[in-house]
């Protein structure tokens, strides 16, 4: 991955984000259960999402980092207000012990 440039020549950046953040233990598989569904519905309706991948730390089950890459901002504005993300939130925040805290990545080529 890298820049992409669209019809008018206007450079577009693309937007990497690491989003770390740690759930109490009683709540990891319905954590699973709710990424699932979110990593579907970003599937299915944002095509400017170039990467959405959650991973769970393998020697602490409690943490989980998801990895994103969108086209450019606008992309990534439209992940944030969507309905699927808010319902997300709505559920993960609540069951969490460290918040998401979005980490903006630069890509070195």
């Amino acid at each position: 991955m890298g820049r992409e440039v669209n019809q008018n020549f206007k450079e577009i950046i693309m937007v990497h984000v690491f989003v770390p953040y740690k759930v109490k233990s009683a709540s990891v598989e319905k954590v699973k259960v709710i990424v699932a569904k979110f990593i579907s519905e970003i599937e299915k309706n944002e095509p400017g999402t170039l990467l959405y991948k959650s991973f769970q730390q393998t020697d602490k089950p409690t943490h989980f980092t998801h990895i994103m890459s969108f086209v450019d901002s606008e992309a990534e504005m439209l992940h944030k207000k969507s309905a699927y993300c808010r319902e997300f939130t709505d559920v993960l925040y609540p069951v969490c012990e460290i918040m998401p805290k979005p980490v903006a990545q630069n890509e070195i080529n």
